[in-house]
């Protein structure tokens, strides 16, 4: 687990750093999205998440949910193109998990994606993964506080 500004950023996901989002490739070959560390930070306390719907089809960059805090409202943009094949039901009754654990329980769809490797390639993971994320955070200003 790296960590940039205050935020927390492991290393094994790929990230769009510019979107705040996460995605992970699972062995069944769905891929888990989520919210960074860094978009929960900037939210604050996440009071409402409404995810799209099982079935539906996600194109890359658009709305995989909304997601409401006491200073923000906005989508979740999916990193990944694809079939949502499980939504995170928790959430409707615990929104607050994102802000507690963003990479774990806290994830928001699992998407069987369309063409993974297409969508990879437009995605920072590793070393460099965090370092794109290293600098997007510095040259804006942001940290996060635990």
């Amino acid at each position: 687990m790296s960590e940039v500004n205050g935020c927390r950023l492991p290393e094994e996901l790929f990230y769009w750093p510019d979107k705040h989002v996460w995605a992970r490739p699972e062995a069944d070959g769905s891929v888990v999205v989520g919210m960074t560390d860094v978009a929960q930070s900037l939210a604050g306390k996440i009071i409402v998440v409404s995810i799209r719907a099982l079935g539906k089809t996600l194109a890359r960059g658009k709305s995989a949910g909304t997601v409401e805090s006491g200073k923000w409202v906005g989508t979740v943009a999916t990193p990944v193109a694809g079939k949502v094949v499980a939504i995170n039901e928790t959430l409707k009754g615990s929104p607050t998990i994102i802000n507690q654990d963003p990479y774990g329980a806290g994830w928001l769809v699992r998407v069987e994606p369309s063409d993974w490797e297409a969508d990879r390639q437009q995605l920072a993971t590793g070393a460099d993964g965090i370092a794109q994320y290293r600098e997007k955070l510095e040259r804006e200003g942001i940290s996060c506080h635990q």
